[in-house]
């Protein structure tokens, strides 16, 4: 197995070995197949410096961070150290797998700070939970509002961020219901009535879609998988500066300035691309709309 190099700390669980690449490149390879994910300046990255890698999440959240993630790690050597919501680390096998073969750890500043001062290379996702409950319409849609602590972390630490754009993934799948329909049935309402809607679900924020794939499933339909790594945002000269909202707001933009330019390129590559498979042409024609 392939070590990687931490210092020792009083957070236990975020030191750890990663799985060996032949484990990695099985793991990944029915979802390789699958979904044919391609990766654009993965070969000029240079990961001798650590950064934080800074990306979109897509619908549902599940087609997001492993590819490239992973990819990094076959390629160069480094495994990504990914912040994760709460919930992942909730399923005892699945957290077993992904703690201790991919090193992911529970988002929280203090993780975030700790894999820092041992010179990680972390992934974030600055939308969270709320950018992976999408809603019609909302595809590509970066849902960050005010949310700036991964500049802060940046700029204290002296990390560089490289934005990492995804593209693909928003076609896998169909919403046929998003928040806003489900809080206006019997049982959103109900959900509203008894509190559960503004507490826990931020009135449809943090509400999944209701989704299919391949016709009335919700497998996801084969939809081809396009990431891009877009070039180092520095913020060492800004690092005295580091809890100023403005400052803080400035980098937020960059990145997002990033990543929409990304988008326009990925779609470009994609709208071009003829490499697709007669299965793959067929199990991605997606369902006609009913219309009430």
């Amino acid at each position: 197995m392939a070590t990687q190099t931490v210092k020792k700390n009083k957070h236990k669980e975020l030191t750890f070995t990663p799985a060996s690449k032949t484990f990695v490149r099985t793991f990944m390879a029915p979802f390789k197949f699958y979904f044919s994910p391609q990766f654009y300046g993965l070969k000029e990255l240079d990961v001798t410096k650590p950064a934080l890698y800074v990306s979109n999440h897509t619908i549902l959240g599940i087609l997001d961070g492993f590819p490239f993630g992973t990819e990094v790690y076959l390629q160069k050597g480094v495994m990504l150290r990914a912040l994760a919501d709460s919930t992942h680390f909730k399923f005892p096998v699945w957290r077993e797998i992904i703690s201790q073969n991919f090193g992911i750890v529970e988002a929280s500043r203090a993780n975030c700070a700790t894999l820092m001062k041992q010179g990680e290379s972390l992934v974030v996702y600055p939308g969270g939970a709320r950018e992976i409950c999408k809603k019609k319409g909302e595809q590509y849609v970066l849902k960050w509002a005010d949310r700036k602590g991964f500049t802060r972390m940046a700029m204290e630490y002296g990390y560089d961020i490289i934005p990492v754009a995804a593209v693909g993934a928003e076609e896998a799948f169909t919403i046929i219901k998003d928040s806003n329909d489900i809080l206006n049935s019997p049982f959103g309402k109900f959900l509203k009535f008894i509190g559960v809607a503004e507490h826990y679900l931020k009135n449809g924020e943090l509400m999944p879609p209701v989704v299919r794939g391949i016709g009335d499933t919700i497998i996801p339909r084969p939809a081809k998988l396009y990431f891009s790594f877009g070039k180092r945002i520095s913020t060492a000269k800004y690092k005295s500066k580091f809890e100023d909202p403005e400052t803080q707001e400035m980098i937020k933009k960059k990145v997002e300035d990033s990543l929409h330019k990304q988008f326009g390129e990925l779609f470009e590559i994609r709208d071009n691309d003829t490499d697709r498979s007669k299965w793959r042409r067929l199990l991605n024609m997606k369902k006609p709309e009913v219309k009430s």
